[in-house]
C-alpha cells in the first residue's frame, strides 16, 4: 500500500471514528465482555520456553497506558534464546481509552523502526519490524488481539473495533507485542525471527482464557 492510500484509509478511519463517537458514549453502558482470568495467570511454562523475569511499570507508565490490565515478562528457551512478552489489555476503548500504537510508542521511547514484515500464523496475523536504539538490534512483533480476532492492521483492528461496539456491545482488545534480541553474525535476523514466531507460536493458544473471544 502506497503511502498516499495509507493516509487516505487513516483518513478515512478517522473520519468514520469522530462520526460514531456520540454513539459510542451512549452506548457505554451497555459493555458486554465475557469473564476472563487476569494477567498475573499467564502461563509461566509454555512448552520449552519458561518465565525468566516480571517487569512492574512506574506510575507515570500506566497514567500513559491507561490499561486495565497488563503483563510485561521475559522468557527463555532451553537455547538460551530471549522473548520479551508484553501484553496491554483495555476493557472499553471508548472515552479516548484506546489501544496504543507501537509505531508511536517505539520512536517516542527512541527507538528506530524498518524492515516491516507481515506473519500469517493460521488465523492470526502480525507485524515484524527490525528495532535498533544505542546499538542494540531487536525483531519486535506486535498484533491486536480480541473478541476472537487477531490481526496486524492498526486501523482494520479500529474498525473491527466500531462494528463490534455496534453489533456486540464490545470493544475490549489488546495489544500484544513480543521482541526478540539479535545476536551478532550475518543470519542473526534468521535466527532472531524464527525464535520469535516460535514463542509467538507458543503464546497464541493460551490467549483466549485472558483476552475473550
Amino acid at each position: 500500500m502506497t503511502a498516499r492510500w495509507r493516509y487516505v484509509l487513516m483518513l478515512s478511519v478517522l473520519l468514520l471514528t469522530a462520526g460514531v463517537t456520540q454513539f459510542l458514549t451512549r452506548a457505554s453502558d451497555r459493555e458486554r465482555v465475557p469473564a476472563h482470568a487476569a494477567l498475573v495467570e499467564f502461563p509461566a511454562q509454555l512448552d520449552f520456553w519458561r518465565q525468566v523475569d516480571a517487569q512492574t511499570l512506574g506510575a507515570g507508565q500506566l497514567r500513559e497506558l491507561r490499561a486495565d490490565d497488563y503483563l510485561s515478562r521475559t522468557y527463555a528457551n532451553d537455547r538460551g534464546a530471549l522473548a520479551y512478552l508484553f501484553i496491554a489489555y483495555y476493557a472499553s476503548q471508548r472515552h479516548r481509552q484506546t489501544i496504543h500504537s507501537p509505531q508511536n510508542c517505539m520512536p517516542g521511547s527512541g527507538w528506530t523502526m524498518s524492515g516491516h514484515r507481515l506473519h500469517q500464523l493460521g488465523n492470526a496475523a502480525l507485524n515484524e519490524y527490525l528495532i535498533e536504539k544505542d546499538g542494540a538490534r531487536m525483531l519486535a512483533f506486535y498484533w491486536y488481539h480480541g473478541r476472537g480476532r487477531a490481526v496486524a492492521s492498526e486501523y482494520w483492528a479500529r474498525w473491527r473495533t466500531i462494528e463490534d461496539a455496534a453489533l456486540r456491545g464490545r470493544t475490549d482488545g489488546a495489544l500484544i507485542r513480543v521482541v526478540v534480541p539479535m545476536a551478532k553474525g550475518d543470519d542473526a535476523d534468521v535466527v532472531a525471527r524464527a525464535a520469535g514466531l516460535d514463542f509467538v507460536q507458543r503464546v497464541l493458544p493460551s490467549l483466549s482464557s485472558f483476552i475473550p473471544d
